[in-house]
């Protein structure tokens, strides 16, 4: 790598396109698979199961921290987005970063100072604020990221989730080869590698944070981005909330042990909403600047692309729980529950790209947040139900799906009456696939996957018309780099 292209990471022009932006996104994510393949697949085989959990409980919670910012990155990811870099107000921006890191700053010596007070055991309460000092760095780090979202400079966003992830990949690995068997230096890498991606964050906003801060009226427009932008938050915590109840109900009353193994389940397919969500991030903005029959088509193949190609991902379960079940052992009812949540993973890709990202473009963000926000009480009354009065964690594995998919339900019927597309046959095929899928890993085990396939390839015969749009895609695709 030349001078040239080593300075041009840092670099604010805009460039690449869609196609370099989602390149960019895949190699980010590509190192995030390696890094949750190790996480999910070897961590756990060194730490043991106690050990694990503690890992689960700071991923967990550390997650959450973004309730600090009450929606102002995504405000501002609201009032920018669409605009180029070059058009912001650069003096104007940076007094309202410097408000921010003054709150988080607040914020974060008052969560500090209440773990301090609180009765939690020594090593619990560390994990804790270690939680805190994470979600300080994570937080000033996406404000400043929201912004080159925007601005359709997610490459680099992408870069800075690449020096985070591969970094970090390192480091684990590193300890993994010496036999670290504690999930504490696992934990301290994983804040010191969120502080080296803020610092190039901070480098490539450079002309952004040393232009002269402009504090006139810099608390109203606070103020406006929070008010737009607390109903995206809302909306992104409750349907992270989800399933996030059910986990948090498990350590709580069914102990950490069993918090581990379900988190284990979960943890496996986050790796592929983390890369919808890279690529929603993408999509945005080029979509934000088409027409309204621009957007309407997009809509329209999109959701019928993902209406064929996700059910498929269930192809994928039984191999993988017989592999996975040879490497850990310990984690085999685990794997079990995979057969119950991995729907949450197809559910949630196809609101993550169409749904969240389609609401945000027509600013409904008030309904995406109510919708989240019912799903999300929903779902906590079954996991209530569920784990505190039967302590049945497969029942409120069951209770997510049944959620996730009447969201689907109530998503598909909202953007039906815009779109004017149907919705009743491709809710029903998906809801009956789903269901078949579930009940027959769960009652077959390994002997289910012949039943799945069969349903799957019945599936797909009778989806014809999205199987033929997939592969005139790919088609497309392979005849452009020919």
């Amino acid at each position: 790598m030349n001078e040239a292209s080593l300075f041009s990471i840092f670099s604010t022009e805009e460039r690449n396109g869609l196609v370099g932006n989602l390149a960019y996104a895949i190699i980010a994510q590509g190192i995030g698979l390696l890094s949750s393949i190790l996480t999910s697949l070897v961590l756990p085989k060194v730490l043991g199961v106690d050990e694990y959990a503690y890992w689960q409980l700071f991923l967990m919670y550390s997650a959450y921290s973004g309730f600090a910012l009450l929606g102002l990155n995504d405000g501002v990811f609201l009032r920018l987005g669409g605009k180029r870099y070059s058009e912001i107000n650069k003096g104007e921006l940076k007094a309202q970063q410097l408000v921010i890191a003054a709150s988080q700053m607040l914020v974060a010596i008052g969560c500090l100072v209440a773990i301090a007070g609180a009765d939690f055991d020594g090593y619990r309460g560390v994990v804790f604020s270690l939680c805190v000092l994470f979600g300080l760095l994570a937080n000033l780090a996406q404000c400043l990221r929201y912004v080159f979202q925007c601005t359709n400079l997610t490459r680099i966003s992408s870069i800075a989730d690449f020096s985070f992830k591969g970094i970090f990949f390192i480091y684990m690995g590193t300890g993994l080869a010496l036999g670290v068997n504690s999930s504490f230096p696992y934990i301290v890498g994983y804040v010191i590698c969120q502080a080296i991606a803020l610092l190039y964050i901070c480098v490539c906003a450079r002309d952004l944070l040393l232009a002269k801060a402009s504090f006139s009226g810099v608390l109203r427009i606070c103020a406006s981005d929070i008010k737009s932008g607390l109903k995206i938050m809302v909306a992104f915590y409750a349907d992270s909330l989800i399933a996030g109840f059910t986990r948090m109900l498990t350590d709580w009353r069914l102990g950490l042990a069993a918090f581990g193994k379900l988190s284990l389940s979960f943890s496996i397919t986050s790796f592929v909403l983390g890369f919808i969500g890279q690529v929603s991030i993408v999509v945005f903005p080029l979509l934000k600047r088409l027409g309204l029959d621009g957007q309407k088509e997009k809509y329209l193949s999109i959701r019928l692309i993902l209406h064929t190609v996700l059910p498929c991902a269930y192809l994928l379960y039984i191999p993988g729980k017989v592999v996975l079940g040879a490497w850990l052992p310990a984690y085999e009812e685990s794997l079990r529950y995979l057969a119950l949540t991995l729907p949450l993973c197809v559910y949630s890709c196809k609101a993550n790209l169409l749904f969240n990202t389609y609401m945000k473009i027509e600013r409904r963000e008030g309904t995406l947040c109510l919708v989240n926000l019912v799903a999300m009480l929903f779902n906590g009354l079954l996991a209530s139900l569920s784990i505190v009065g039967f302590t049945s964690i497969e029942a409120a594995a069951c209770g997510i799906i049944a959620t996730v998919w009447l969201r689907d339900l109530a998503f598909e019927n909202l953007m039906s009456r815009r779109f004017g597309n149907s919705i009743v046959s491709f809710s029903l095929a998906e809801a009956i696939i789903t269901v078949g899928f579930m009940a027959s890993s769960w009652l077959m085990d390994i002997w289910s996957w012949p039943v799945v396939v069969a349903m799957v390839s019945i599936y797909l015969l009778v989806n014809h018309e999205g199987v033929r749009l997939v592969s005139e895609h790919i088609k497309r695709k392979i005849g452009q780099r020919a």
